[in-house]
């Protein structure tokens, strides 16, 4: 009897031992710990603990415009019923045809694992409006909301781009939304997804480079806000626009709160600041994967491996500088 008993411990051993082995070897092969991200306050999901995005949302309104349609409407996630890792929104001005030529050239070339789609308003240029229907027809990843393109309209831009992922792409496990004159190191960006967060998703994610105790301008300025538009003195901490990452879980929260909320012409204030605040969604600092201007300069004259592993530019980079550092960084392995 006492054999069996030792023989039945020594199976238990061997059990546990490999449960452990496997559970290690899991975690670290493909990533499910934060690493580099300290005090994190989102969580990470797993393949049987997954969101889903819930379309609770006027199709047809846009904050205050109550006839809200998409004039242009590509449909690049229609055939990945099982969704993919990452869809990336890039705001553009219409007339900027260069800027989204040179993102289609380099790092925002569609993968499997990526889709990418330019989101732009309506030019009173006819000329313009014109090349943007023959772009989208060359191209396909044109999105055109129905509202004038101008720079206090920035939030209807941004708020379409939730509305296109809610209702366009609602299974991409993680969305960001990117200026045009960035540069995102989208194969360091894919590998820091799915390995140091999850392939699965995560919950109550955005991440940026935050911005804390920002005061609202009073003087004249871009950026002039009066008291009327946003009477705080400052700014809840928000994530600048060039750059936020969302997890699937928060885009259709943030749409159903700014489809309620009056229009404030900030949209990275807006959205990332004061909705998110209401949505109780803190926001996740990743400074340390933004390239620095030293870095730039160290990267032109020594290459990738002398710089530390980066998932953006600094924003208003211009397209050489785009240009230059994609081909410097895109054939280098990490």
């Amino acid at each position: 009897m006492a054999e069996g008993s030792d023989i039945i411990i020594l199976h238990k051993i061997l059990i546990t031992a490999f449960v452990i082995t496997f559970v290690y070897n899991y975690y670290t092969e493909y990533g499910i710990t934060i690493i580099e991200i300290e005090n994190p306050t989102f969580s990470l999901l797993g393949p049987f603990n997954t969101t889903q995005i819930v379309a609770d949302d006027n199709y047809n309104q846009l904050i205050d415009i109550d006839q809200f349609t998409f004039k242009i409407n590509p449909q690049p996630c229609e055939n990945y019923s099982a969704g993919f890792l990452l869809m990336i929104i890039v705001t553009s001005n219409p007339s900027n045809y260069e800027n989204r030529e040179v993102i289609r050239n380099t790092w925002g070339k569609n993968q499997d694992s990526t889709k990418v789609v330019f989101l732009v308003g309506e030019s009173e240029n006819i000329n313009i409006t014109n090349q943007i229907t023959n772009e989208s027809k060359s191209f396909g990843d044109i999105v055109q909301g129905s509202f004038i393109d101008a720079y206090r309209n920035m939030t209807y831009k941004h708020v379409m781009g939730l509305k296109w992922i809610v209702h366009h792409c609602p299974k991409a496990k993680y969305i960001l939304k990117a200026d045009d004159d960035i540069l995102v190191n989208l194969p360091q960006m894919l590998r820091f997804l799915s390995r140091e967060l999850s392939p699965w998703g995560a919950k109550d994610l955005i991440a940026c480079r935050v911005r804390e105790h920002t005061k609202a301008l009073r003087y004249k300025s871009k950026w002039q806000v009066t008291e009327k538009e946003y009477a705080p003195e400052y700014y809840p901490t928000y994530c600048p626009g060039w750059a936020i990452i969302y997890s699937q879980d928060v885009v259709p929260r943030l749409l159903k709160v700014a489809q309620d909320l009056p229009y404030f012409w900030i949209d990275d204030v807006h959205i990332t600041g004061v909705i998110a605040e209401k949505i109780d969604v803190p926001r996740t600092q990743l400074a340390s994967f933004i390239l620095s201007t030293i870095s730039i300069q160290t990267l032109k004259a020594l290459g990738p491996k002398y710089i530390q592993q980066f998932m953006f530019s600094p924003p208003d980079m211009s397209l050489n500088q785009i240009t230059d550092i994609w081909k410097l960084i895109s054939e280098y392995k990490y």
